[in-house]
């Protein structure tokens, strides 16, 4: 198999107002305490192309990763045109990219220059990465459980804290990425942060790189319902202290995982829709707060994912995945024969959280939504089914 890697700041400029996204309005950024990237890892084989890029934004719709694949398939050289997933990773120290998080509920926090910004710097970090050519002769992949780092603020009993990696090798043995998951909001450091940050995403892609002397990629597992870092303070020795656990974990993993030949890469995609159901989100596309997608049905359109590279098979899904579901499906990849299964959320899309039907209740007050906040923030009850039926269809067909 033959990979490329390239990655590429996207820190906005703090000259103009930067709202910071995740928790309430009007969060302005004063400083930046680190980089904020994006990161592509192309895999060829047989002809054909898949890049896995990572996003250090709290969410990237539909139709700004359709713009970033027209921009790429415009400027390539591929004979055939490559597949793309472009997954966010969520962290809620960084710039609103959606539209919920501006200086009050009826303005966006947007700003389209530094979108725009975003996008070419992503389109130009995909091809760079499609340019790059080194051939990875084997990969490990490992999972393990890595206690007491996340906890599920709304199911404490329901956990997933898997820790999923894989690392490609030279013909040396010598590391060459990277690609760690799980499932955990970037959100150590809560609603009085100021400082852009990839929170501890990003001191966790330090230690991985300081260790291995390659580049490390990372994605966000089912972090619905709500996947958050169990920390006794917000800070970011917390954001270290999470980060840096999770490097060693998968380090140590990977270290004692048998190499196997880099072989073998697929990407299966099945369109999914769902009707909105969520009136906080009407009045939000009222306010051109978000942009109304919804077809003349009132169903919103998206995608979901298979990806297979080599034993590892990563399910890709458009929102945040209660971990519910995000165990149950990991669980039918290893039934279909996947012998490291992952889930990727936010990918190509962000529509918020999705819950286990027979779990979900909207509140009376949507305003005042107490223990059901989550369903306040996903289109409705028919995403879940929509997106695990779409898997189903590429797992068993």
């Amino acid at each position: 198999m033959i990979i490329g890697y390239a990655q590429q700041g996207i820190t906005p400029s703090l000259e103009r107002p930067v709202y910071l996204a995740g928790f309430a309005q009007n969060r302005l950024a004063t400083e930046v305490h680190d980089e904020l990237t994006v990161r592509a890892l192309a895999l060829r084989e047989d002809g054909r192309s898949v890049v896995l890029v990572a996003l250090d934004l709290i969410g990237f719709f539909q139709f700004h990763v359709q713009e970033v694949i027209r921009r790429v398939r415009a400027r390539t050289q591929e004979p055939v045109p490559p597949d793309i997933l472009i997954a966010s990773l969520h962290p809620h120290d960084g710039p609103d990219t959606m539209g919920l998080w501006g200086p009050d509920t009826q303005t966006s926090g947007v700003d389209p220059l530094y979108l725009e910004q975003v996008i070419e710097r992503s389109t130009q970090t995909i091809l760079a990465a499609l340019a790059d050519r080194r051939e990875a002769a084997s990969l490990k992949t490992a999972s393990l459980r890595v206690p007491g780092l996340a906890k599920n603020a709304r199911d404490a009993h329901i956990l997933d804290d898997e820790l999923a990696v894989l690392q490609f090798l030279d013909r040396d043995g010598k590391p060459l990425v990277s690609l760690f998951d799980f499932a955990c909001h970037p959100e150590v450091l809560w609603e009085h942060n100021t400082r852009i940050s990839a929170d501890y995403v990003g001191y966790l892609r330090q230690a991985v790189e300081r260790q291995t002397g390659a580049a490390c990629i990372f994605f966000s597992g089912a972090l619905g319902g709500m996947m958050t870092p169990d920390v006794k303070d917000h800070s970011f020795e917390e954001c270290r202290t999470i980060g840096e656990g999770l490097a060693s974990a998968g380090l140590e993993a990977l270290a004692g995982a048998r190499p196997v030949l880099a072989q073998g890469l697929s990407f299966a995609s099945r369109p999914v829709q769902a009707k909105l159901t969520n009136i906080l989100y009407k009045l939000a596309f009222g306010r051109k707060l978000l942009r109304d997608v919804r077809d003349r049905r009132g169903f919103i359109h998206s995608q979901v994912n298979l990806i297979k590279i080599g034993p590892a098979w990563f399910a890709t899904l458009p929102g945040e995945l209660l971990p519910k579901l995000g165990l149950r499906l990991k669980e039918e990849m290893k039934a279909s024969g996947a012998g490291l299964a992952a889930v990727i959320c936010l990918a190509n899309d962000e529509l918020g959280y999705i819950l286990p039907p027979e779990d979900f209740r909207f509140p009376l007050n949507p305003f005042k939504p107490g223990k059901h906040y989550e369903e306040t923030n996903s289109i409705g009850r028919g995403i879940a089914p929509a997106v695990l039926d779409g898997l189903r269809e590429l797992l068993h067909g």
